[in-house]
């Protein structure tokens, strides 16, 4: 494995919108990298096992990862097993862990 395909990549940026009179807005961009790196997605795997509800944006926060690959490993878990969604009836995915 080459050293790139260990670390996450993002950039960070910060943009200034300016309003009328004087007023300005900071808006912090980050463009995160759209794949997972093996180590990182054990140390996820850990991680969920151990939480009692499961939400992507969490999980994305936390280790810097785009909110569409992390949906991608969640479905990919409850495939394997490791996962399940709590109600399919909700907007929002909410995964427990399988005990």
């Amino acid at each position: 494995m080459s050293e790139k395909e260990d670390k996450v990549l993002f950039r960070k940026d910060t943009l200034n919108l300016r309003r009328k009179y004087g007023r300005s807005q900071r808006i912090d961009v980050i463009e995160r990298d759209a794949f997972i790196p093996k180590g990182l997605e054990e140390e996820i795997k850990k991680d969920i096992l151990n939480r009692k509800a499961i939400l992507a944006t969490d999980i994305a926060i936390k280790y810097d990862v785009r909110v569409s690959t992390v949906k991608k490993l969640l479905e990919k878990y409850e495939k394997e097993g490791i996962i399940q969604l709590h109600d399919p009836s909700l907007k929002i995915n909410i995964y427990v862990p399988i005990s």
